[in-house]
């Protein structure tokens, strides 16, 4: 049997091949470290308004989550849905973290919860997306 389809209880993301979430990862944070410097480089020299950065940075973690979710299950080969999902959470809990670390409080609220909700939900749209692209799924 190929290397590719071992049989593991989470392939791609826990089962031998953390290489696949290791680089969705970093996939996933060099897109929202490049979104937000082009951003701030608008908000620097153009009339846009601040009163914008909530709802871009939004977009920009969805786009990373399905980004990210996508690598993942591509190199997954089966349950796309569950690795995206999972580096999905995962991703969020990272940005949280480093949000920490550059000087917020901890506070967990309603806000928090959403986007992990939205971490999980387009992590899996992300994984479906890398399966279904991939053509190495099986039946």
């Amino acid at each position: 049997m190929s290397n590719d389809y071992k049989q593991t209880a989470l392939p791609g993301f826990l089962g031998g091949r953390f290489g696949g979430f290791a680089k969705a990862m970093l996939l996933a944070v060099g897109f929202t470290v490049l979104v937000f410097f082009i951003f701030a480089l608008l908000l620097t020299y153009t009339g846009l308004s601040e009163s914008t950065i909530p709802f871009i940075v939004i977009i920009t973690a969805v786009a990373s989550v399905v980004l990210a979710g996508a690598v993942t299950g591509k190199r997954a080969g089966q349950r796309g849905y569950l690795n995206g999902a999972l580096t999905g959470v995962a991703y969020m809990a990272l940005l949280y973290i480093i949000s920490l670390l550059v000087g917020g409080d901890f506070y967990f609220g309603t806000y928090i919860l959403i986007l992990l909700i939205i971490g999980l939900l387009g992590g899996a749209f992300g994984g479906i997306l890398g399966i279904n692209l991939s053509g190495r799924r099986r039946r």
